[in-house]
């Protein structure tokens, strides 16, 4: 950044200010990085017969809350996820739905997803660019090989996982721990994710946000940002 010396009229150039915006984009992974699983809850919501909203509150808990609801508290690593399926039964009466037994196992089938590369690919050049890269997800701690195979982690300056921190979005710590981690100001950090309630957390707590609905919509909007 370059301002005029109120002396000599020249320019000279003033030590320590960035000229971008931001200083680090943060990435969720399913939706984002990964075809999102509300895919694969659309595939047993259809074999139930019930609505995709229905069985997604049946089998994940409230979207825009966190809670109590099993899928919420393996993702704090506060219980085994093999263990949601068989805790699922009152959410599953109480909304009419019919479970089979292996809706969670359909779920997280590590065979099942797609890598958007479209977003992977842009992370390199985002540190090439001069940013920090981070990794923000609600995930299981038992799917941490998986996560690590599929996904170079070292692609990241700061990976915080939900399992690991014992909290999930859209809850305010896991926002206040990743910006810690980062050691910047919550203005200077860029968001993308795929779910609603995960965005206006993250924007309470001061990130700019992208909702990603498409990997190149996303990818396009998140140039322009950058470059505004």
């Amino acid at each position: 950044m370059n301002a005029v010396c109120p002396l000599h009229g020249a320019p000279t150039r003033v030590i320590g200010v960035s000229a971008k915006r931001f200083d680090a984009v943060v990435f969720d992974f399913g939706g984002v990085l990964i075809t999102p699983i509300t895919n694969k809850v659309q595939r047993v919501a259809e074999r139930a017969g019930v609505e995709v909203e229905t069985m997604l509150a049946v089998l994940m808990g409230p979207r825009h809350e966190s809670g109590d609801h099993p899928w919420h508290r393996a993702e704090r690593g506060e219980m085994r996820v093999a263990d949601i399926q068989g805790l699922l039964g009152p959410y599953a009466a109480a909304a009419g739905v019919e479970l089979v037994g292996d809706e969670v196992d359909v779920l997280l089938d590590a065979t099942t997803y797609d890598k958007n590369m479209v977003l992977i690919e842009r992370i390199e050049s985002l540190r090439s660019e001069g940013y920090r890269t981070g990794l923000l997800t609600n995930s299981f701690a038992e799917f941490r090989p998986t996560l690590a195979k599929d996904l170079d982690l070292t692609m990241f300056d700061v990976f915080v996982d939900s399992s690991e921190v014992g909290s999930r979005k859209p809850e305010p710590s896991v926002y206040a721990t990743t910006t810690s981690r980062f050691g910047v100001h919550p203005s200077r950090i860029v968001y993308l994710d795929d779910f609603v309630q995960n965005i206006i957390g993250a924007e309470r707590e001061g990130w700019h946000t992208i909702h990603v609905t498409s990997p190149v919509a996303a990818r396009t909007e998140l140039d322009a940002l950058l470059t505004a």
